[in-house]
């Protein structure tokens, strides 16, 4: 009893960092401990709930029955601790000065920053926001050292455990042509025409394109890419002037059909539908202000139907 009542919280911290990366040297560097010292951490643990934890295998280390329960357990308990902590700092956006930093795709900038920073000029009217591009390999890092505090959109690469995610919506992609071409008069244009015309494809830094782009390889099936471009923006003026056709996420042929005198067809192809996201570190679960950043994302965003695009 004497030494549970002596339990090192620290030991749960330790616990929680093997549980994630299933591996005691990649919880050791996220820790910031030696090898050896976490290995300890890790025996003592095992010896003061009398279980073994984790056991090993080819996947890793797998965790036991008893290693699930305490760290749901941990998390919760952590999590208040931690709160409990902060509670000091209080967090009022209607005052805070403080600056965000947000990472997603120009189009994610389109979908997501109209609505957000009309969200934000009227709840936290003196914070800023910096929209920065990392590279796809580093924004996991820079989201764990508080360089980055969400990124938003489709990032299959950051799907991992050490990341936390929350799921805003479904989305889809449709295919944009001007509004008079000669020879796409209905809303839904036929496989073989598809492939027949020019195509624009936008190669950004999200990926929601590279569905599309594979989904034609698996079936087999080539086209005349025409235009290769990085930026979604140029994109509608080309458009509307050739007889060209693209396919993007379907917010923004809206928004491109608002721009322009373009017009929405639906894909040959069944194209299954994608989740954008929100991703952030577990270092800033509980930090104040990237919690109330994120609960607004969640409001303003989490109850889209399928490819609507909201105004603020």
């Amino acid at each position: 009893m004497s030494e549970h009542f002596g339990f090192d919280l620290n030991l749960l911290r330790v616990l929680l960092a093997v549980h994630r990366w299933r591996s005691v040297s990649k919880a050791s560097v996220e820790l910031d401990l030696s090898q050896p010292a976490t290995s300890l951490a890790l025996g003592r643990l095992r010896k003061s709930l009398g279980d073994p934890l984790f056991v090993r295998s080819p996947a890793g280390m797998l965790p036991t029955t008893r290693c699930t329960q305490v760290v749901e357990a941990a998390r919760k308990a952590l999590t208040d601790i931690d709160e409990t902590v902060q509670h000091g700092i209080v967090f009022d956006p209607a005052t805070t000065r403080r600056d965000f930093v947000l990472t997603m795709a120009d189009v994610g900038e389109l979908h997501f920053m109209p609505r957000l920073m009309a969200h934000l000029q009227r709840e936290a009217p003196h914070c800023n926001v910096r929209c920065e591009t990392f590279p796809l390999e580093d924004i996991a890092r820079a989201l764990e050292d508080g360089r980055c505090d969400l990124a938003l959109g489709f990032f299959p690469n950051l799907e991992r455990p050490t990341i936390y995610t929350q799921t805003l919506f479904m989305h889809s992609l449709a295919c944009v042509v001007r509004a008079d071409h000669p020879e796409v008069r209905s809303t839904r244009i036929g496989l073989r025409k598809f492939l027949e015309m020019s195509h624009a494809v936008v190669i950004p830094m999200g990926r929601s394109g590279e569905l599309f782009e594979t989904l034609l390889k698996e079936k087999g099936y080539s086209r005349r890419v025409q235009l290769t471009s990085v930026h979604f923006l140029t994109v509608p003026a080309i458009v509307a002037a050739t007889d060209m056709i693209v396919t993007v996420p379907r917010s923004i042929a809206d928004y491109y059909t608002r721009v322009e005198r373009l017009r929405i067809v639906e894909p040959p192809i069944n194209i299954r539908p994608y989740a954008l996201k929100q991703f952030w570190h577990p270092r800033y679960q509980s930090d104040a202000a990237v919690r109330w950043l994120r609960e607004s994302v969640a409001q303003l965003f989490g109850s889209e139907e399928t490819g609507l695009l909201r105004r603020p």
